[in-house]
């Protein structure tokens, strides 16, 4: 009996044994099985982030605009951060976890969960994945990896960029303790740097052994002539560039001594004025350059008057109105009735005054721009046709003119670089020619094909130059006389109601200047303010520095266009015993009767 029981125990203990040799041999096939299943991801840099810039030259060469539109670029932590093993022994001994390998592995545990008995073998998988990762991967290859995907705050993507964002240089300049900095924000998964940023330099500190606070240095925009710059800005839009993928390198066409002169003028000329704001544009229109732009004299850059601010430009506009006419086949010599006209618009009532109510009655249209004659201006707008003159001024350039009676007297708010751009026309002979601030531009070295715009013939030349002619009167005899311009010099004054704004614009080849004067709050200016008095003579100052030795200006004549005697006060060429008589530029095609002179006689 006794030997039965030893017998049956002796087998039950074999039993269990081959049971515990089956569990043994079974636990170890399935963790070899589960060994089998771990896959160890292949990590790649997905980041082509680079630091780009926009840089922008003067005509002499000179950079007056720098800005980085783009932070990025790579690091390799086993080259540019040799500590870095160490720094993750002690980040772990901090932290106690790594954040970026258990998201690994949940990725890899989600796929095989389903076949993973207990929480014994997820640890165990969990510690072999580990195993397998850090036998691929080294820690500096796969932070390099992290820190070169990581997307900081401002959607920087990378450290480098980062550091680049936060000091302005990259990574490998960086010191020790900034390096640190940077790294332990990204194994603490930290976007932002200013969100618990004593306890991260604390960090860096107990690791570098290094005290010396941490300061940012943020790289700055560099701007010099901001209202210039402003412009080729603007300008720069059209070519519609990728700003963050690419170096853009432009030379534009500021000239910086001619603005300095412009810029010391202007403020010294208008000193006396307390707080009056003054603005200038500065075109070469034969080579369609922007030379200078003034948008403040009081350092309000907030606002380019040059630019963007509109204002009423008075009597600047007359020449649209006469330019209409001649195109449309009148004569400067056509005589008109300057009065005190009541023009009707509508149900409303329309009675211009003369500047000073001054009225010459029975008169040759020429006197009209010469003198700026408020009623005849009118009345020739409305004889050639208010919806042509509007039309003109469009083609020209100003921006949305409407044909109503007041919009011959400048009733039209504009830019100074409105008007500029559309005398320039005008001083092309009927030309309309895109004028740039940008000259050329490189693209990663690259010289960026910048086809030249083709003008557009708005106006016929002998039209234009008659024009000009009258302007150049209006500065030897008329509105500008005393602005101590250059003989020969093309001009017209402007000012608006209450002397509120003070405009100038000069013709003296190769270059149009337009001046504006006034009160950012429309104040009157001063009470006896005009365009000639304020606005002329700072043009005069600019342009004795811009012709230097020129004692006469002088342009082309086209041809087609004749000098010719006109008897005073009628459209009619001279003759002996006609009376009085002026020189008159006329189209040869377009010539008026020789004058009868008994009728002449009579009418005198």
């Amino acid at each position: 009996m006794f030997l039965k029981i030893i017998k049956g125990f002796l087998l039950f203990i074999f039993l269990v044994a081959i049971a515990l040799i089956f569990l043994f041999q079974l636990n170890d096939f399935y963790k070899k099985y589960l060994i089998s299943l771990i896959e160890i991801p292949k990590l790649k840099i997905e980041n082509s982030e680079r630091t780009t810039f926009l840089k922008i030259y003067s005509k002499n060469g000179n950079l007056i605009f720098h800005q980085y539109n783009n932070f990025g670029g790579l690091v390799n932590l086993k080259n540019d951060f040799e500590n870095f093993d160490e720094l993750y022994n002690f980040f772990l001994k901090t932290n106690g976890k790594d954040i970026y390998l258990e998201q690994l592995f949940k990725k890899f545990y989600k796929k095989y969960k389903n076949k993973v008995f207990g929480l014994s073998y997820k640890e165990f998988l969990k510690e072999q994945f580990y195993k397998a990762f850090w036998k691929k991967y080294s820690y500096s290859d796969f932070y390099t990896i992290i820190a070169n995907n990581f997307v900081f705050q401002q959607s920087i993507k990378g450290i480098n960029g980062y550091s680049f964002y936060l000091f302005g240089t990259d990574f490998e300049k960086l010191k020790l303790k900034e390096k640190t900095f940077l790294i332990l924000l990204v194994l603490f998964n930290n976007v932002d740097a200013h969100n618990n940023f004593a306890y991260f330099e604390k960090l860096a500190s107990l690791f570098t052994d290094d005290e010396t606070p941490i300061r940012f240095n943020y790289p700055k925009t560099f701007v010099k002539y901001n209202d210039y710059v402003e412009g080729v800005l603007k300008e720069l839009k059209e070519y519609k560039l990728d700003y963050k993928k690419t170096n853009i390198v432009v030379y534009s066409n500021l000239d910086e001594t001619l603005y300095k002169v412009m810029k010391r003028v202007v403020t010294s000329s208008l000193k006396k004025y307390d707080g009056v704001e003054g603005s200038t544009v500065i075109l070469n229109y034969k080579t369609k350059k922007v030379l200078a732009v003034l948008g403040t004299i009081n350092g309000d850059y907030a606002l380019n008057r040059a630019l963007y601010a509109k204002r009423e430009v008075g009597s600047v506009f007359k020449p649209v109105t006469y330019l209409t006419a001649f195109s449309y086949g009148l004569r400067p010599s056509f005589v008109l009735e300057d009065k005190s006209y009541a023009f009707k618009e509508g149900s409303f009532i329309y009675k211009p005054k003369n500047f000073k109510d001054f009225y010459m009655g029975r008169t040759n249209i020429r006197n009209g721009l010469i003198y700026s004659l408020n009623n005849l201006t009118i009345k020739l707008a409305e004889t050639v046709g208010l919806k042509r003159v509007s039309k003109m001024a469009n083609q020209l350039g100003f921006e949305n003119v409407k044909p109503f009676y007041a919009m011959p007297l400048g009733s039209i708010p504009q830019t100074p670089f409105t008007v500029a751009n559309a005398f320039s026309a005008i001083a092309n002979y009927g030309h309309r020619c895109k004028m740039k601030f940008i000259n050329r531009i490189e693209i990663d070295d690259k010289e960026l094909d910048i086809a030249d715009e083709k003008c557009q013939k708005v106006v016929d030349e002998k039209s234009a130059y008659q024009t000009i002619y009258l302007m150049k009167k209006v500065v030897q005899y008329g509105t500008a006389r005393g602005a101590n311009l250059i003989p020969g010099t093309a001009g017209k004054t402007g000012t608006s109601n209450d002397s509120k704004d003070c405009w100038f614009v000069g013709i003296f080849p190769p270059y149009v200047v337009v001046q504006w004067v006034g009160y950012d709050n429309y104040k009157t200016i001063d009470e006896d303010a005009t365009g000639g008095k304020v606005a002329a003579p700072i043009v005069a100052k600019i342009e004795k520095y811009s012709l230097k030795k020129v004692k006469r200006v002088s342009f082309d004549v086209p041809k087609g266009v004749v000098l010719r005697k006109v008897v005073k006060n009628e459209d009619m060429l001279y003759s002996d015993g006609c009376g009085r008589y002026y020189y008159e530029m006329l189209k040869l095609n377009n010539l008026p009767k020789r004058c009868d002179r008994i009728n002449t006689v009579e009418r005198e």
